[in-house]
């Protein structure tokens, strides 16, 4: 058992209003009557729900569907918002630094810094091409590919063929066919197969649906190069897009680097099973930023939503001097694609189903869950 040490802390900082900190910063109140100053740090005011983004790419969701207030969120409870990146960590000192040029003290930390899409590994895709996370980007891919479908049959390339790049490009496609206007969608990715962390029977669905689009799938293409308007592939093959989006590779941000905070090969904070750091108790953290000691978690958003309320009664018990609780991860998690035409694909390994059922129950778990942190 893991008990927590009976001296009274003050300061409270959240790094990050994502999935793992939305419980927490609900009941922000609640710590706030323990005693505790609240902080949350975060580059924007709202936090975009990434299960809904491809329905904002699409336009079946506007952008205030799709993202909590966490400022509002937070100040409704007596907590302060701090708008700025955290770029580092002193854990000795016990100080956080933000690309604003503020320093914020803590007694606790809780990190739910999320992950990117690295632009290093293709040449040139820092400039050619849109990431697909921060979520908001999704809403300017949009607004481009609406603004030249009007003029033109737009050339759009979609590299990664996971959940991401599958859902972009049947969203894209919905998009333009809506619109009016026309385009040719290629998605490409390093994979042989689609979806290749999910069972076979996923990929050949989602294939089916992608084809039957005409939308192009080119699986086994390693891109190395984004020039101008063209990529190149390693097997010298050229791709001419108008349009680039980068949904492959997803990696944790690197804030902890050269802290002295142990972490795990791709730079996330190694926790334990109470959900701190492995070096440092006070500091807590779940999402795609954390690697669990004892296992590999996907990063899907499933596991982050069921830390929050373990970092919230973790947090509470540090402030009282009680016995944490530990997070367990369940075994199997239910997944449904947003395929853009109308269809869902639900995953809960190994059953695979697909039908436009699926669709709605996706719309309505996302829209109940992000209904539980509006300000109204």
């Amino acid at each position: 058992m893991d008990v927590g040490h009976m001296k009274r802390f003050h300061k409270v900082v959240f790094a990050g209003g994502g999935h793992a900190h939305l419980y927490s910063l609900k009941h922000a109140g609640s710590l706030i009557r323990e005693g505790a100053e609240i902080t949350v740090v975060g580059p924007d005011r709202y936090h975009y729900y990434s299960g809904m983004g491809p329905g904002l790419l699409s336009g079946i969701y506007t952008p205030d569907d799709v993202r909590v207030d966490i400022q509002g969120l937070v100040e409704k409870g007596g907590g302060r918002f701090i708008r700025g990146r955290v770029t580092g960590i002193d854990p000795h000192e016990q100080k956080l630094f933000t690309d604003a040029g503020v320093t914020v003290n803590y007694d606790i930390a809780s990190f739910n810094l999320g992950s990117h899409v690295p632009t290093e590994s293709i040449q040139g895709a820092e400039t050619e091409s849109l990431p697909v996370k921060p979520i908001d980007n999704l809403a300017a891919l949009r607004q481009a590919i609406l603004s030249m479908a009007m003029t033109s049959i737009v050339r759009i390339l979609v590299i990664g063929t996971g959940p991401a790049g599958v859902e972009v490009a049947g969203n894209i496609w919905r998009t333009v066919k809506e619109s009016g206007g026309k385009a040719e969608i290629v998605l490409a990715g390093t994979e042989e197969s689609l979806l290749p962390r999910l069972p076979l029977k996923a990929g050949l669905y989602a294939g089916e649906s992608l084809a039957g689009r005409g939308i192009a799938v080119h699986t086994g293409c390693l891109i190395s190069s984004l020039n101008k308007g063209t990529a190149h592939t390693q097997d010298g093959r050229n791709i001419p897009y108008d349009l680039c989006v980068l949904a492959a590779g997803t990696r944790p941000n690197q804030v902890f680097h050269g802290s002295g905070i142990v972490t795990a090969g791709n730079g996330s904070l190694v926790v334990n099973s109470y959900l701190h750091s492995r070096s440092h108790p006070n500091i807590f953290g779940g999402g795609d930023c954390i690697t669990l000691d004892a296992m590999r978690l996907d990063m899907v958003g499933v596991y982050a939503v069921r830390q929050a309320p373990i970092i919230f009664h973790n947090i509470r018990a540090r402030i009282r001097g009680e016995s944490l609780k530990e997070f367990v991860p369940q075994k199997k998690y239910l997944q449904i694609l947003n395929l853009g035409d109308d269809n869902g694909l639900l995953v809960y390994n190994p059953f695979v189903m697909k039908g436009p059922w699926a669709f709605r129950l996706k719309g309505f778990i996302d829209k109940r869950f992000i209904s539980l942190f509006r300000q109204y």
